[in-house]
């Protein structure tokens, strides 16, 4: 992960000794450096960046009515002196709080820090995105729909037919469709959901999926057709 980032702080001397240090960082991209906030301000307008490190005595307007005006989310290092701007910057949630002198050992460290939470992050949305939660054994499981191959009808339930292993759910199959992700499942017969992204091939009457044909029914082959195209 490489983040692109600027710096914005009044002194000139501060602004050079941390590029310095930060293009020693492999995961840093520098783009721009500031000496107040609205030139920064205009340059974010076009450009956008994934950290700022940004200093709180500025000029025209302070670093935290500078974060006040931003309009993307970015990370924010604070730069300052003052112990009570750090509980300010706890209570804002930004990212880090760092006082000179400014080392690469701690520059590294807030760096590291701020790129393992940003793919925690990413990995916790990718999880919410494509997992729904069913009730299996008289447990509740969470399901990645990725890793769903097919559904089945099995009277009052539904067996899902995952990459490793298989539920029975008690569910209608028209309720269940509405649980999974709509342009990546389709009801392809009154007994069978399946998941398009998981279809290797298929015939006028059947789509394959890992060895197992599962029938398409006369009503849904043309609706299979335009979906399975677009995946």
């Amino acid at each position: 992960m490489l983040l692109n980032y600027i710096i914005v702080s009044p002194n000139s001397l501060q602004r050079l000794h941390l590029s310095q240090l930060l293009k020693k960082i492999r995961t840093l991209q520098f783009k721009a450096d500031f000496s107040n906030a609205l030139e920064a301000q205009n340059f974010l307008n076009y450009t956008p960046v994934d950290l700022v490190f940004l200093s709180v005595d500025l000029p025209v307007y302070n670093g935290f009515d500078f974060i006040t005006k931003l309009k993307d989310p970015m990370e924010i290092v604070l730069l300052t002196e003052n112990p009570k701007d750090a509980l300010k910057a706890f209570e804002l949630n930004l990212s880090d709080c760092i006082s000179p002198p400014y080392t690469l050992a701690r520059l590294e460290n807030t760096v590291a820090r701020i790129i393992e939470n940003l793919k925690l992050k990413e990995q916790s949305n990718s999880l919410s995105e494509y997992t729904i939660e069913i009730k299996h054994n008289l447990k509740n499981e969470k399901v990645n729909t990725d890793k769903i191959k097919w559904v089945e009808a099995m009277g009052d339930y539904v067996k899902i037919i995952t990459e490793s292993k298989k539920y029975l759910v008690l569910s209608t199959m028209k309720d269940f469709l509405t649980k999974l992700p709509e342009k990546q499942f389709i009801r392809v017969h009154k007994s069978f959901i399946i998941n398009l992204k998981k279809v290797s091939h298929y015939s006028a009457s059947s789509a394959h999926i890992e060895g197992v044909n599962i029938p398409i029914s006369r009503n849904q082959k043309k609706q299979f057709r335009l979906s399975v195209n677009k995946n």
